[in-house]
């Protein structure tokens, strides 16, 4: 059995402000990260199907992918590290069908969501709302789409309390793990860390004991897919038309339309990438 771990940073434990996930304030960068981590490594040894579990593939992908340390490594003989950018389906670098289940730890809630953490959708600068199939989406579901056509669950997510009642309803048998509950985008209520870390170890179980039983609903789109984001202001929407296939609906908005979900992640990204130049416009 192989697992993948997809990390962000915003909804960690101890987060609430971005200085905290950026290695300008080193006090907080790997430390609650990594001690998550360790909890999510401790529940995979502590459940029935440990002896089963030949790889652990962590993709560090929070900014750069450059926020767990190589030596993180040496928790475990089965920790294998994807770090550093670019790279193809960057949150999802790595990933392929011989992957048993996905995790997902450190996730936080869809730009808008009220009293998400930091809440954003790729990108907090460029991006105001982001819908594929008409369904507006996050960083959780649109990475457990691309898991989904692989026909891989996602069986854990650990994240804010916005993200798991966005995710309560549409991801159907995966466990979901709350880390903090907003009070504001820049504050929150955390939970106590011996608390957090028991439910993530006994969470941990569940999510790999009904990933063995098969309980846990696949999350994906049929096609054609349609990707339609609107940006934060018009010169990103001007920048992003340079990618081809793309059409403009209006001032801020644009779709495109394709029968791959690989490439409608990768076309996202790289529209995201180019529309963030537009914001160095006109200075």
């Amino acid at each position: 059995m192989k697992i993948y771990i997809s990390t962000d940073m915003e909804g960690l434990p101890g987060i609430n402000s971005w200085h905290q996930v950026s290695d300008k304030d080193p006090r907080y960068l790997n430390r609650y990260l990594e001690e998550t981590l360790r909890w999510v490594i401790d529940g995979i040894r502590a459940s029935k199907q440990n002896s089963d579990v030949d790889q652990i593939l962590i993709c560090d992908s929070h900014a750069l992918g450059e926020n767990i340390s190589y030596d993180f490594t040496e928790y475990d003989d089965r920790i294998y590290l994807v770090r550093g950018g670019l790279r193809d389906y960057y949150m999802m670098a790595g990933l392929d069908n011989s992957f048993s289940t996905v995790f997902f730890v450190g996730y936080h809630a869809g730009v808008g969501a009220i009293h998400g953490t930091m809440d954003h959708t790729y990108s907090s600068a460029s991006v105001h709302t982001m819908k594929i199939n008409g369904m507006t989406m996050n960083e959780t579901l649109i990475n457990a789409a691309f898991a989904g056509e692989m026909g891989i669950p996602v069986s854990l997510v650990i994240g804010d309390h916005a993200l798991v009642e966005e995710l309560k309803d549409v991801l159907k048998g995966t466990v979901l793990i709350e880390t903090k509950k907003g009070l504001s985008r820049f504050a929150a209520i955390m939970k106590p860390k011996d608390l957090l870390r028991k439910e993530i170890l006994e969470g941990v179980k569940i999510a790999l004991d009904r990933t063995f039983d098969n309980s846990i609903k696949i999350y994906k789109f049929t096609p054609p897919y349609e990707l339609d984001i609107e940006f934060n202001s018009t010169e990103m929407t001007d920048q992003s038309m340079l990618m081809p296939g793309l059409k403009r609906i209006d001032g801020r908005r644009i779709k495109y339309t394709c029968e791959s979900y690989e490439i409608l992640l990768q076309t996202m990204l790289a529209v995201v990438y180019t529309a963030k130049i537009g914001t160095e416009m006109g200075k």
